[in-house]
Parts: structure tokens; sequence; C-alpha cells
């Protein structure tokens, strides 16, 4: 009974450190996404923001 409490409260445990994990990820990943810059005009800027695909597609359409 007691290695029973145990696994239930181990898995508890596990399901808690997940969860703190998602939503640290999640925090990281907004702060990021909010200090990319908005234009991606310069070729710079895209190197910066990780939009380089973007940028090269923006200019082949031009």
């Amino acid at each position: 009974m007691k290695e029973l409490i145990a696994f239930i409260g181990m898995a508890i445990v596990i399901a808690v450190l997940i969860e703190i994990n998602e939503r640290r990820k999640a925090k990281k990943k907004q702060t990021e996404v909010s200090s990319q810059p908005s234009d991606c005009k310069k070729e710079q800027a895209c190197a910066e923001c990780g939009l380089v695909d973007i940028c090269e597609k923006e200019d082949k359409k031009a």
C-alpha cells in the first residue's frame, strides 16, 4: 500500500514539474516574440528576428 501511495505521489510531482516547465517555455517564447523587430526590410533585421525566409519571399515578390 505504501508503494502505491509513493507511486501516485511521484506521478503528481512529475506532472507538476512538467506543467512548470511548459509554462516557463511559453513565457520565454512570448518574451522572444515581443523582442523581435517588427520590420523585416533589412537583411540584418531578418537575421536578428529569424525571419530570413519571409524576407526572401518578400524580396522575390517585389
